[in-house]
Formats: C-alpha cells, structure tokens, sequence
C-alpha cells in the first residue's frame, strides 16, 4: 500500500468519527425480546445445527452410560487438564480414573501439557452454537482455553435458546439475593484466526478442536 493511499484510509476514518452519531430509539419499542417458547428436542437440534456450521464436533447421546463411554474414548491415553470429578455431570470424573490428569491446582507448567482439555458448561447457547462457560472451585478457565483439544459435556437440560436468558437467569438469581453473574467465558466453535490474506488457521488463541457430547 503506497503511502498516499495509506494517508486517505486514516483520512476517511478520521471523517466518520466526527460525522458518527448515534439515533434515538423508536417510541415503543419492547424492553426486551421475547423468545419463542421451545422443547428441549428443538432446542438440542437447534443447537446441534449451529455446532456443526461452526465446525464443532457434536454427539449427541441417549444414557449416561454412553456419554461416559463416548469421553472415554476421547480421553484413554492422553494428558488430561480437566474440572474435578464431582464438577463434571452424568458420572463423567469416573472416566478419569487411570489416566494422566492436571487440575486446577496444578502448576501452569502442569497443566500446559495436557492434550485434551475436559469440562462441563454453565450453559448452551442454541441460536448461536455458544458455550457459556462460568469458572469458580474445582472448574478452572485453563481447561477449556489451554488444550488444543477441548471436550465439553452438556446437560440436555442446561441449553438455552438466547443469550438474553442466560443473563436473565442470573438477574433472577441476584434479585432473589443470590450471587449475581459470575466470571464468564463465551466459546463459540473452535478458535480461529485470520491473516490480512484471509488464510485461517485453527487453534493459535485457543482450542483448535470443540467435541460437545450432549446428555439425555
């Protein structure tokens, strides 16, 4: 890019934020949206819907049995920087047993090398393929950033259409006077990253593998 061509980008840039503005809400308007009331068997396809569009790597499963088995075959072998057993649901910390597994409380250096990061969610978002992943005791943010690979397990019953429930779940929780909005991270797909050629590459900010296996 030829230094005149530069000067009239920065420009141009400079004319827009003087000439932005920002208008005035329509009269009437609702407060906030109404979502369409669904079951969980839409919501799920809904969800597993946006999962595979954003490459994320999804199943979908019918017992508890078959959950563990399925997060057994991912993880035999491997280093596992995972949530403590009794964070995870459906039984899940069983398939911990006999394998190499960092947990929160271990060193950086520890933890860093796991292969396969395991965990559960706070919740998941349909409409968008979100993960809404709340941290506190024995459910470290490492787990689900640090590995190239991270597999998350879902309760059927813990996935929401919009991201205005998940917060509206909270300010319930907060007026009642209960905690409000923990610290939270939002995983949607696998990390992805962009040159200024628009070459992609997976897994430089993050996981580049998401496996979701969704319980009954």
């Amino acid at each position: 890019m030829s230094g005149d061509a530069r000067l009239n980008i920065l420009a141009r840039v400079r004319r827009a934020q003087v000439q932005a503005y920002i208008p005035e809400a329509k009269a009437g308007l609702p407060e906030q949206l109404a979502y369409p009331a669904m079951d969980e068997d839409a919501l799920l396809a809904r969800l597993i819907e946006e999962f595979k569009l954003l490459g994320v790597e999804v199943f979908p499963e019918t017992s508890e049995e078959e959950v563990r088995r399925r997060v057994s075959g991912f993880i035999a072998g491997q280093t596992v920087l995972s949530w403590d057993a009794v964070r995870l649901p459906y039984g899940v910390g069983d398939c911990l047993r006999g394998e190499k597994v960092r947990y929160g409380g271990d060193g950086k250096d520890e933890q860093g090398q796991a292969d396969i990061g395991l965990t559960g969610c706070e919740n998941a978002i349909a409409e968008t393929g979100t993960l809404a992943m709340t941290s506190g005791p024995g459910r470290p943010r490492a787990a689900s950033l640090m590995p190239l690979t991270h597999v998350v397990v879902i309760r059927k019953a813990d996935i929401l259409l919009g991201m205005g429930q998940f917060f509206r779940k909270f300010q319930a929780q907060a007026d009642k006077g209960g905690a409000g909005l923990p610290y939270v991270v939002f995983i949607t797909g696998p990390s992805r990253t962009a040159d200024i050629e628009l070459s992609l590459t997976l897994g430089v900010h993050g996981p580049g593998r998401v496996i979701a296996v969704i319980g009954p």
